[in-house]
């Protein structure tokens, strides 16, 4: 009869000897929304937080010290990186290498450098990196998808759709921080990702995720969605659009 009991037994015991969470996360963006229009160059939105003690607990107050950093996804898609060689004098694609799952803009927030923060093990299982984002390669080369994927992430850093951005969270007091992350004028449209991660002495003690959208609005949004849905009509149109556009003008120089 005792022997039955004790499967019971351990798993209370299992319960009560994990660690109780000590602390909680609550963030917020500045904006839900980022409208692009014929004016658009550039957004910055404004993420904040504060560390607070868990709901239904004694603790009144939280102990730190606390880094935070901040992973800013935007949609994926896929991604083509071709390696050009010159042969007989002309620059050739010799070599390529397919990526299924890319994101279109990945920056990293945080409040100090990266591996002062947690270990890279750590980093890397929470897909706190630039390269880790990168998945998806149609070769089963492991040191040629390497190549391309470092590649990959240079160019992507190039154009500033990803970035590593050290030190820029800021803690305003013991537990409240905020940051600021730069939307450059080429972003793309879709649903963005924003995790705050936060840690203590290396370790993860809470998380949060929020959504924003990034949106094309007015005239713009209407030409973008028929040059998508309907791409020999806004073709046909575009050409007509030209031709009057020259007729009238040589009208207009003729007087």
């Amino acid at each position: 009869m005792e022997m039955a009991h004790l499967p019971v037994v351990l798993a209370v015991a299992s319960i009560f000897a994990q660690p109780a969470l000590a602390q909680r996360l609550v963030s917020k963006l500045s904006d839900q929304e980022i409208s692009i229009n014929s004016t658009f160059a550039g957004e910055s939105m404004t993420l904040f937080g504060n560390v607070e003690p868990p709901i239904g607990k004694p603790e009144k107050t939280v102990t730190g010290p606390f880094d935070v950093v901040i992973t800013v996804q935007g949609p994926s898609s896929t991604r083509v990186v071709r390696r050009k060689e010159r042969q007989l004098g002309i620059w050739l694609n010799v070599q390529h290498v397919t990526f299924s799952s890319v994101p279109s803009f990945f920056h990293i927030l945080a409040t100090g450098r990266l591996n002062n923060i947690a270990d890279a093990s750590v980093l890397e299982k929470l897909g706190i990196g630039l390269e880790t984002q990168i998945t998806g390669p149609d070769t089963p080369d492991a040191v040629r998808a390497e190549l391309f994927r470092k590649q990959l992430v240079r160019l992507m850093s190039k154009t500033k759709m990803f970035g590593i951005n050290q030190h820029r969270v800021s803690f305003l007091s013991p537990t409240f921080y905020t940051a600021q992350i730069i939307l450059p004028a080429d972003v793309p449209n879709g649903t963005y990702l924003a995790k705050t991660y936060v840690f203590k002495n290396g370790v993860v003690i809470d998380q949060r995720a929020e959504r924003f959208y990034v949106r094309t609005t007015g005239a713009e949004r209407f030409i973008s969605k028929a040059s998508r849905d309907s791409p020999f009509a806004y073709g046909v149109a575009v050409v007509l659009l030209a031709l009057f556009t020259g007729w009238l003008g040589g009208v207009a120089f003729r007087r």
